[in-house]
């Protein structure tokens, strides 16, 4: 059979007319669905950024996946992006409930593709196509155009990740003030971009429950019950502890156990930006195939800011440097008085003082060193000497999420685990030699 273009215009006369009474005597195939709570105030929101968030099992995802197909049923032509950080991830997960529970296992789009793991796209009978991608493996998936964009487990990507696919919201279907970026997302560090960029005002973020889901609760929220799913599925969640219960169970946005820096909050976040008039520092931790981090810090009497950062693997330290030098001649920084690092950074050393800009480092026990940065991001009384610009994502990551203690270790005289941890490492060596 031969396979006709893609492009409506070029096909014969006599297949367009097939294609049409096919149209035709297609059904209504828009799935039984009744969405609950936030579900339901999703699928008539135009709302720009919208993500939903809530515990476990709360029919997020079927939510967001039921939107993209109904509107891909009702706006022939319509593009829609399914997208995960990694795209194996999404055939186990996303995919599955858009097979299972929204398009239906016996539906043709189901039966006559490929398999989950190799499909590329849904294409709907009216020309609508969903769309499926991972971050890890791009391709052409962001050098398009969509009308809508859904994030599965948006907490697993960064935010200039979510910025850049806003970027492709450019679709020639929805009108513009209808295109929207939706996602789903599991509770995490109350200091995370998806919490901050709500408390912004850029993005709305709608919390769900479990009684909005009917496999675990029959009725409205007032007077319905738990399915026998929903007890043996609450129960289970029940016998968790920790961070673990208080997000998957309990829906909060909590800190999470074992790490070095509990004490930093969004109270250490800003969004002040350096006095052109004053001295800059440089605080580095050197790195190649693990991450090469560099912090640009600005000090007065009271207060410690750190407001850039730059986060590269597989850089050289002569691009590095260069970079620090190209970012303040843009932004008109003073340059740096000095750079601080660790001692044993003799290549990424050489490149400072080839910058004109002195390097100075300082072996100490690391946990000497994390005493120093604990008491600047709180001196335990309520004030915050250290101060970290929004922008600054990769060291806010790090002291919120990544930089933890072995599991059972004691934070005050056990080292913390390797690895997270380079431009936390860049702002223990800077504070050391500086801020005793």
């Amino acid at each position: 059979m031969t396979r006709l273009s893609d492009n409506w215009r070029d096909w014969p006369p006599q297949a367009k007319v097939k294609f049409l009474e096919r149209l035709q005597a297609i059904p209504d195939i828009r799935p039984v669905y009744s969405p609950r709570g936030a579900a339901a105030d999703l699928q008539s929101s135009t709302q720009r950024e919208i993500i939903l968030t809530g515990p476990a099992r709360t029919g997020k995802s079927l939510a967001c996946l039921f939107k993209l197909y109904r509107l891909a049923i009702e706006n022939p032509g319509l593009r829609a992006l399914v997208v995960r950080h990694v795209r194996a991830d999404l055939s186990e997960s996303g995919l599955v409930t858009l097979e299972r529970d929204v398009l239906g296992n016996d539906s043709s789009l189901v039966l006559d593709g490929p398999r989950r793991q190799w499909r590329h796209t849904y294409r709907l009978p009216n020309g609508s196509l969903l769309v499926l991608g991972g971050l890890d493996k791009p391709g052409k998936m962001l050098s398009t155009e969509y009308d809508l964009i859904y994030v599965q487990q948006a907490e697993e990507i960064a935010e200039t990740d979510w910025e850049t696919l806003i970027t492709r919201l450019s679709g020639r279907v929805l009108p513009q003030e209808q295109q929207q970026i939706i996602g789903d997302c599991n509770p995490a560090s109350p200091a995370h971009w998806i919490m901050q960029r709500s408390l912004q005002g850029h993005l709305a973020l709608w919390q769900t429950y479990h009684r909005d889901n009917p496999l675990l609760w029959n009725g409205d929220a007032e007077t319905g019950t738990w399915t026998d799913y929903g007890k043996e599925y609450i129960e289970k969640l029940s016998l968790l502890t920790g961070t673990l219960r208080e997000r998957l169970l309990e829906g909060k946005w909590s800190q999470a156990e074992g790490l070095v820096y509990p004490e930093f909050s969004v109270e250490n976040i800003t969004e002040d930006e350096p006095d052109a008039e004053q001295v800059i520092e440089i605080a580095a931790d050197d790195g190649y195939v693990d991450a090469r981090a560099i912090l640009f810090i600005q000090r007065t009497a009271t207060r410690i800011l750190v407001f850039d950062e730059i986060y590269h693997t597989r850089h050289l330290a002569e691009k590095c440097v260069g970079e620090v030098v190209e970012r303040c001649n843009k932004n008109k920084w003073k340059r740096p008085e000095i750079a601080i690092g660790g001692p044993e950074s003799k290549e990424l050393a050489e490149r400072f003082r080839r910058a004109d800009i002195p390097y100075r480092s300082r072996p100490h026990e690391i946990v000497e060193g994390i005493a120093i940065v604990r008491s600047l991001i709180s001196d335990g009384n309520g004030y915050r000497t250290l101060q970290v610009n929004r922008r600054c994502k990769n060291l806010i990551r790090e002291l919120t999420e990544g930089y933890r203690y072995p599991e059972g270790s004691r934070r005050d005289n056990e080292k913390p685990l390797d690895g997270n941890d380079h431009a936390a490492d860049s702002l223990r060596y800077w504070a050391f030699l500086r801020a005793r």
